[in-house]
């Protein structure tokens, strides 16, 4: 009983009674159901676990392989598994995971218990009893006179309760995971985001995407466009922003498209044969 007390004591300090990863969990995908998303890849498999070091280098290699963020965990605790991690990105449908653990502090005190005492004492007694007296009767008068020795003992219970102090010590981490999903083939391989306002100031625009990340093998990877290329123009087209970028690429996924980029400053055009659109 004093062991299961003391065992469901430090799970309730480390926080493992539930699975944190899942309580701490940020969606990144904006709530949309990726069972239904045409865009990646979902298998029954659990996902594959790797420890990070970087997590924005981790999440640009992650982009560049193909990968699409779902969410992350982040949360200080006790101890907590790897495996639950992995039945969280299990559960969401997760392709890989990148974990992170750094060490925070020690957590000590003393943890009260409280259990039943029960005393035992024995009182033992001995001594000598001494009697005497006349005996009347028919014919009959007589005097008697004795002793008699005794001993023995008596059991007696008392019951009450006893508190003793239990001491811990919890090591605590700051734990971080990643959890990706992967996609399939891109129409290009180029993940864009908004111009940010030195870009904008450095072209003298407000249109245009930057590339984020190259995926490998990918059209945009063959034809060498490159980390940090601001993309202004497709077939001629003035290139507005992410969305609208991303629909130009479905309208001409499987065709051969002339881009005009900016790097470092200098203008350049690439012809790309894009991928087909995945369905």
């Amino acid at each position: 009983m004093r062991r299961f007390l003391i065992l469901m004591f430090l799970i309730m300090l480390i926080g493992c009674a539930t699975n944190p990863f899942k309580n701490y969990y940020n969606d990144s995908t904006g709530g949309i159901d990726i069972l239904k998303a045409p865009a990646v890849l979902i298998t029954d498999e659990a996902p594959k676990i790797f420890r990070g070091n970087n997590p924005e280098e981790d999440g640009q290699g992650m982009l560049e392989e193909g990968y699409s963020l779902l969410g992350y965990s982040s949360f200080n605790s006790g101890e907590v598994a790897e495996r639950q991690a992995i039945a969280y990105g299990k559960e969401i449908h997760a392709s890989a995971i990148i974990y992170y653990s750094k060490y925070t502090n020690t957590l000590s005190g003393a943890m009260p218990l409280t259990l039943p005492d029960t005393q035992t004492s024995i009182t033992q007694g001995m001594g000598t009893t001494q009697s005497s007296g006349n005996i009347y009767g028919s014919g009959l008068n007589a005097n008697y006179s004795g002793s008699t020795n005794y001993f023995g003992s008596a059991t007696t219970k008392t019951y009450g309760s006893k508190t003793t102090y239990i001491p811990y010590n919890v090591n605590r981490y700051d734990y971080l995971a990643t959890f990706w999903v992967k996609r399939k083939p891109s129409i290009l391989g180029a993940i864009t985001n908004d111009l940010t306002p030195e870009f904008k100031k450095q072209i003298g625009s407000n249109k245009g995407v930057l590339i984020r990340a190259i995926i490998k093998n990918s059209p945009a990877f063959s034809a060498d466009l490159l980390k940090g290329d601001i993309i202004r123009k497709a077939n001629d087209v003035e290139v507005l922003d992410p969305e609208s970028f991303s629909k130009f690429l479905v309208v001409n996924a499987g065709r051969k498209v002339t881009f005009s980029l900016i790097r470092d400053g200098k203008e350049l055009t690439k012809t790309i044969q894009l991928n087909p659109l995945n369905t």
